[in-house]
């Protein structure tokens, strides 16, 4: 039977973890090896693995002392023995039948590179608000169980519909690609599927197998880390267009618009009324499409307060 190896990197997420690897044990495919990668946690995560440890052959804990998330998962990665790869973040975690449904995929189309599936966003009360596809209309006319993406790239680097806790990845892709850049602080796994997007087959999976925990604590969405990740994305974004001509004029400008509005949703959170308006018509010229249109002049109305200007008068002059 195929072994699928799954790496979960995890930092100070004890409240969670305990519940995204029982979502992997639990799978019916049974030749797995979990790797669970501890990044310095400090609040009994190293107990509860060990414990875990002892009861269970298939897990194999790494500990490091704060590398990052990045290098977390390249640890995982380097220390796998699995045919294929399935990521998980320890605070997510995967429905019944995950693996099986990505690994027959993958055994029925030899070449393929690299899989993924839908996902709901919960909020921490369990509360399901919207599965990724719908929110981003991506794949609603897909009746099939699974298929193959005509044309990845220019689709992956449209819009970044792809959960990282929903990937599986045959292990041999990375001697090809590398693997995770460290030096990246943000959507460093966006950039590595788009490099498996340039050089293999993917495949989607509309089935929603994966909950993405949205988290008020989130130290990647804390307000002082937005601004330095929208500027990974469009550092991303801007060595992508200098360097592969197989991205379509089309697919820059709707990755283009997309980023402009998370700038004018940044920038309208903070208050800069100036900015929220540039990135705002930024956003319209490079994708007017309708859905954007409409949001950006409802927001607009909602929040811009002309300045009242004074009247001079004669001591003004």
């Amino acid at each position: 039977m195929c072994r699928i190896t799954v790496v979960i990197p995890t930092y100070n997420c004890l409240n969670y973890l305990p519940k995204a690897i029982e979502s992997v044990l639990k799978q019916d495919h049974e030749n797995i090896e979990l790797i669970v990668v501890n990044d310095n946690s400090d609040d009994g995560t190293a107990e509860y693995l060990e414990r875990l440890v002892s009861r269970d052959t298939r897990i194999t804990v790494i500990t490091t002392k704060g590398v990052g998330v990045s290098s977390a998962r390249n640890l995982g990665i380097n220390k796998s023995s699995g045919e294929y790869i399935a990521f998980l973040d320890s605070d997510d975690s995967w429905h019944d039948g995950k693996l099986q449904a990505q690994l027959s995929m993958h055994q029925l189309n030899p070449e393929l590179g690299m899989s993924f599936t839908n996902y709901d966003h919960l909020t921490e009360s369990n509360q399901k608000l919207v599965d990724c596809f719908s929110y981003w209309n991506q794949f609603q006319d897909c009746n099939e169980q699974a298929k193959i993406l005509d044309d990845p790239l220019n689709i992956i680097f449209s819009n970044n519909l792809i959960g990282t806790s929903t990937v599986m990845i045959k292990n041999s892709v990375f001697k090809k690609i590398g693997l995770f850049d460290t030096e990246l602080k943000y959507a460093e796994d966006w950039q590595l599927w788009l490099k498996v997007c340039e050089c293999f087959d993917v495949a989607v999976i509309p089935e929603i197998y994966v909950s993405y925990l949205i988290r008020d604590g989130s130290i990647t969405q804390a307000d002082e880390n937005k601004l330095n990740n929208l500027e990974s994305i469009e550092n991303i974004i801007s060595r992508c267009k200098e360097r592969n001509s197989l991205i379509t004029s089309k697919s820059i400008s709707k990755a283009e618009a997309r980023l402009s509005e998370e700038y004018a949703d940044y920038y309208r959170a903070k208050g800069n009324k100036v900015k929220t308006l540039i990135f705002g018509f930024r956003s319209l010229f490079f994708e007017p499409k309708h859905r954007r249109v409409v949001n950006f002049l409802a927001k607009v109305k909602k929040e811009w307060k002309p300045i009242k200007i004074k009247p001079s008068t004669s001591e003004d002059i």
